[in-house]
């Protein structure tokens, strides 16, 4: 802690000594005393510095007597006494108008008061305030250890320390949601004095958890009022890792019980609903399986950007009040939620915050239909997974795809784990105008999904592809002898769009194959 000029220039000890100049800068702090007869390196002193000078060899050389207050102001120092009477008789004029433009407090002292006299009279009370910083220090760090210990976590923290500054304190995380506020505006007193706030990153193992705020009345602010701030932000820090190391057991339990799900181990209902009451998870009604993908360009970020997902999912859903369980794969996350209009909310405001924090990385999402029973969330995950794997097909982050809104996609899901399988349904179809444009550099297949896309109008296919109906016509009819399927008729035709899905999902999935 510290004494500013100001209050220096009302102790006993100085009352003889006279301000001359630099009164804009009356409440710089004083941080240390020194005292310099021979200043030949202004630039050894350091910011907030009080110095004590006679001013030998100033007046014999102009150029020093020239830079003396600037290079002084330059080094930030809090102010600056002369010595009268030994080396400079009076002060020099030039140091008036110079100390008032840098503002910087210009002292006198006359004869008969010794160097020790104003060091002891300033140091003195630096040093009281001092140990009265620590035992502050130590008292409030006392606390709000007991108020963390007290079970009350970050809002006991910030509680605390609302107490004993008389501000108002705010906590907001890493993610950008106000985890508590204690203390009220309304409740500060105003006196024509603006309100600050200061604020402190909450870090820990150089992670960034959020910030911390404290705003008071500018006049009403004391230096001690940081002190409290910083040990708070020591403690809030501690209580994130805490929380960390909390969520990261609660998600292994909870990764281990999908899995056994996943697996089809075989539980009693007893069982069943024990750990699902252990996890805080519903086991009446329906659920819903949820497919979390982040598309980055480089696979070493995806792990962190998990355990981002996983963080923004558990703040949004404690605003809920939505317990969830979940289980971390290598490319995805897959969540389970009770099947209602509450989870379909979490889920936008999940895409819609996540685009906020990383607008450069997109968020796909896609849900199973419905299951009854908990244990049969198998089939779901699989709809789940299905449909993330056909997401590009189908969808653009940030929407949300469910399964039975894939289009038909749907119907090729018993299909889709081996590429055989998509093979066969296409390449009997497809087969013969792939090898048709390949020799004569024609564009059948192409010509086919415009027109089954156009629903069959041909104005509107011969548009999109640019060329003449009569040509439209002809490519049509090789179509038809191509493949032995006329495309008047709606279920022959269907065969020939499901057919055209069944070589996109087998391009989507198995890429080395196109």
């Amino acid at each position: 802690m510290t004494i500013t000029i100001r209050e220096a220039l009302q102790l006993p000890d100085m009352v003889h000594t006279r301000l001359i100049a630099g009164a804009g800068g009356l409440d710089n702090p004083i941080r240390w005393v020194t005292i310099v007869e021979v200043l030949e390196d202004t630039s050894r002193l350091q910011e907030g510095e009080f110095l004590i000078t006679t001013g030998f060899g100033l007046a014999e050389h102009t150029e020093k007597l020239a830079s003396f207050i600037p290079s002084l102001a330059k080094q930030k120092l809090s102010g600056v006494a002369i010595h009268t009477g030994f080396y400079l008789r009076e002060i020099p004029e030039t140091f008036l108008t110079l100390a008032d433009h840098y503002q910087l407090p210009l002292i006198e002292i006359p004869t008969e008061i010794n160097f020790s006299t104003i060091t002891k009279a300033i140091l003195q009370p630096i040093m009281n305030r001092q140990f009265e910083t620590l035992a502050y220090s130590s008292a409030i760090h006392n606390r709000m250890i007991d108020a963390a210990l007290s079970k009350g976590g970050l809002p006991a923290i910030a509680g605390e320390l609302a107490a004993l500054t008389g501000g108002v304190v705010s906590l907001v995380d890493a993610l950008g949601f106000e985890v508590t506020q204690h203390g009220s505006s309304e409740a500060l007193p105003h006196d024509q004095s603006q309100e600050i706030a200061h604020r402190v990153p909450i870090r820990a193992n150089r992670e960034h958890f959020g910030t911390l705020t404290l705003t008071k009345p500018e006049h009403a602010w004391k230096e001690l009022d940081d002190v409290a701030l910083q040990h708070a932000s020591t403690l809030c820090a501690l209580e994130y890792v805490k929380e960390r190391a909390v969520a990261a057991t609660e998600w292994r339990l909870k990764g281990d019980f999908v899995e056994e799900l996943l697996n089809g181990q075989q539980m009693t209902h007893t069982e069943l609903e024990s750990r699902c009451r252990m996890l805080g998870y519903p086991l009446a009604g329906h659920h819903l399986c949820v497919a979390v993908r982040v598309e980055v360009a480089d696979q070493t970020m995806l792990g962190d950007m998990h355990q981002s997902v996983i963080t923004l999912m558990r703040r949004l859903s404690d605003r809920h009040q939505r317990s969830y369980l979940l289980r971390e794969r290598p490319h995805c996350l897959l969540f389970i939620l009770p099947d209602d209009q509450t989870s379909l909310r979490l889920l936008e405001q999940l895409t819609s915050r996540w685009r906020g924090l990383h607008p450069e990385l997109a968020l796909q999402i896609a849900l199973s239909n419905p299951c009854e029973q908990l244990p049969n969330v198998v089939s779901s995950s699989e709809e789940a997974m299905f449909a993330l794997q056909a997401y590009p097909l189908l969808a653009q982050s940030p929407q949300i795809l469910r399964y039975r809104d894939m289009q038909g996609y749907q119907f090729l899901f018993p299909y889709h784990r081996e590429k055989e399988s998509l093979l066969r349904l296409w390449n009997p179809l497809l087969e013969p105008l792939i090898r048709y444009d390949t020799k004569y550099n024609q564009q059948l297949l192409e010509t086919l999904e415009v027109y089954l896309a156009q629903n069959g109008n041909g104005l509107q296919t011969s548009q999109a592809l640019y060329i003449h109906r009569h040509t439209l016509k002809y490519r049509l009819t090789q179509i038809e002898e191509k493949t032995g399927y006329r495309l008047e008729d709606a279920h022959q035709r269907w065969q020939l769009q499901l057919a055209l899905m069944a070589r996109r999902l087998q391009q989507q999935l198995y890429p080395t194959n196109r």
